[in-house]
């Protein structure tokens, strides 16, 4: 396995003389900088899969943890405004559910059929039928395996570069 080591007690010095509130600044910085470019490559991969509008793209988030050290890219949607906007990437349902649709595409769905009506005159009875499937796009799983040797030393140079940026902002030496 490769070992990687990083001589930083000059960045630990600047990082020492920030006041606390500027380093979480600086980290989180570093972090959100690391997870944009995370999610980048997310949705390259989902246009590659699906030829996709900016709605099912604005499903790709990228969420940085306010307690913890760290970051995490997924697919969801934004809850509804009181308005109804910000619904992107959601499907309706005939019973007037939102299902978001890029969970569908990352694992697939199974063929389905209907059940038949049932009655015995033709104005009641509808036929069973399929509904079909989605086939199983995986660009997450894509992300995952093409940024996982890389994700770390991006985090560190991204950190790193934030802290420098933040302290000489701010008149540390």
């Amino acid at each position: 396995m490769l070992e990687v080591r990083y001589e930083d007690g000059n960045l630990q010095r600047l990082f020492a003389e920030l006041e606390p509130k500027r380093r979480t600044q600086a980290l989180k910085g570093g972090f959100r900088k690391a997870a944009n470019k995370v999610r980048k490559k997310a949705v390259d991969n989902l246009r590659e899969a699906i030829h996709t509008d900016k709605d099912l793209e604005k499903g790709v988030r990228a969420i940085v943890f306010k307690q913890k050290a760290g970051f995490r890219v997924t697919i969801g949607t934004k809850k509804a405004g009181k308005n109804g906007k910000g619904e992107a990437g959601m499907h309706t349902n005939r019973r007037g559910l939102k299902k978001p649709v890029l969970i569908w595409a990352e694992e697939g769905t199974k063929s389905r059929t209907t059940k038949s009506s049932g009655g015995k005159r033709s104005a009641r009875y509808r036929a069973a039928h399929s509904t079909g499937s989605m086939p199983r796009f995986g660009f997450m799983a894509k992300t995952r395996d093409e940024v996982r040797d890389t994700v770390t030393e991006d985090m560190h140079k991204m950190v790193t570069e934030n802290v420098e940026r933040i302290a000489k902002k701010y008149g540390c030496k």
